[in-house]
């Protein structure tokens, strides 16, 4: 795989791609790496609590910090020192393995060749990669591949009223890369930052949806990183399949992004930290217990609340054919106990009696629960994402690009 441009876009995508086991060759067409956080200090207010992933990490990086967290990451913005940015990518970059860099690299032509592509520099030094991530800011490589800019599309277009709709359900459910949008959270589906044909060619902040977002300032880089990153696993994916484009499977992608940190949907409660962190991405992104959309448009989880039956209901019957029955059988139940938890759990997931003595074995050391095990409490948002992921897994339940359920 090969990543062209010099921006922390770039950066992400080609630290990805390393990450996902891709030999991947970064070619940077400038005098420096990443100068939108190398050139001077910058200050950086946008994505509050939502930063992560490969850019939450440097963050704790400048902080010299191993792990990220919401908290650091809020500190390590307010001011963010070139040199220590520096250091940090350059120490990142060293041990990174699969990664070759090519300093103030030019293009010569890029070219299909059968089902890869053939990248020629200037130095007449050749490429033959099966994906290729633009990152450059003119889009300088799609010109050269496809002579106009005329030929750049997406899968699916996302329109202005996308962001103004709480991420329930539909395209949400395949979100990839979270921002704001005027102080509104949002994810943006992965639909809209791969290509609309089966040329593994893919852009980051070129990309019509991208392009949209961004105000041309330092306050663009959270959401440049998680797009880069995002766009780089989608790539890499596909190199390391050795499918096209068209044929990405959402869940696996979204899979991979988690197991480096990222978030899938902007919930602001839940920090990178916390250890049901991805459980509960995981469970929200089938559209179950997204909690609730404060006026100023940030969701929140509300991780310690109760949950209903009837809240859970219509995704649950979308994924797992059993779970209509079950609901029919105990319609009497509102609010669920743990209890009530369980019965569901062994019903639809089929699993024996042996259940409640796992979970009441497991409940502080393996899944971290606070308090006393009980199982007549009332079940919380927290109780009921992190045992459904581990018991039914419902985010394995295969999704389409449009976010629709293929069972």
């Amino acid at each position: 795989m090969l990543v062209y441009g010099h921006g922390v876009d770039a950066y992400a995508a080609a630290l990805q791609s390393s990450m996902s086991n891709l030999n991947t060759v970064w070619v940077i067409n400038g005098d420096r790496m990443m100068p939108e956080l190398t050139s001077e200090f910058v200050s950086i207010a946008s994505s509050a609590d939502l930063d992560a992933g490969i850019w939450a990490a440097l963050l704790a990086g400048t902080l010299q910090k191993d792990k990220p967290s919401d908290s650091l990451s809020a500190v390590a913005k307010r001011r963010i020192n070139p040199r220590i940015v520096q250091n940090v990518v350059d120490s990142v970059v060293k041990v990174s393995k699969n990664l070759t860099i090519i300093e103030k690299g030019q293009l010569r032509s890029v070219k299909k060749s059968g089902k890869n592509w053939q990248v020629e520099l200037t130095d007449r030094t050749n490429y033959k990669v099966r994906a290729i991530v633009d990152a450059s800011s003119d889009a300088y490589l799609c010109q050269l591949a496809y002579g106009s800019l005329d030929s750049i599309r997406v899968r699916t277009d996302i329109s202005g009223d996308y962001f103004q709709s709480p991420p329930y359900e539909g395209l949400s459910r395949t979100g990839v890369a979270v921002g704001e949008s005027d102080g509104r959270g949002f994810t943006l589906p992965l639909a809209a930052l791969v290509p609309a044909d089966d040329s593994n060619l893919f852009l980051t902040q070129r990309g019509p949806v991208v392009r949209s977002l961004l105000s041309g300032t330092a306050d663009d880089v959270p959401l440049l990183m998680h797009v880069g990153q995002a766009v780089g696993a989608a790539a890499a994916y596909t190199a390391f399949y050795k499918i096209t484009s068209d044929k990405l499977d959402v869940r696996n992608v979204q899979g991979e992004l988690l197991q480096y940190g990222s978030r899938l949907l902007p919930l602001v409660d839940v920090p990178v930290e916390d250890p049901h962190f991805s459980a509960i991405q995981r469970v929200c992104a089938t559209g179950m217990l997204l909690g609730r959309v404060e006026a100023s448009g940030r969701l929140y989880f509300d991780a310690d609340t109760a949950v209903t039956a009837g809240e859970i209901k219509p995704v649950l019957n979308q994924l797992f054919s059993r779970s209509q029955i079950w609901f029919v059988n105990h319609a009497d139940v509102d609010t669920l106990t743990l209890a009530n938890l369980f019965s569901y759990i062994k019903f639809v997931g089929q699993r024996g009696d042996e259940l409640e003595g796992q979970v009441q074995k497991y409940w502080k050391r393996r899944f971290h629960f606070e308090g006393e095990y009980d199982e007549q409490q009332l079940a919380t948002r927290r109780h009921v994402a992190v045992l459904l992921d581990a018991y039914c897994k419902p985010f394995d339940v295969k999704l389409g690009m449009d976010g629709v359920v293929q069972r």
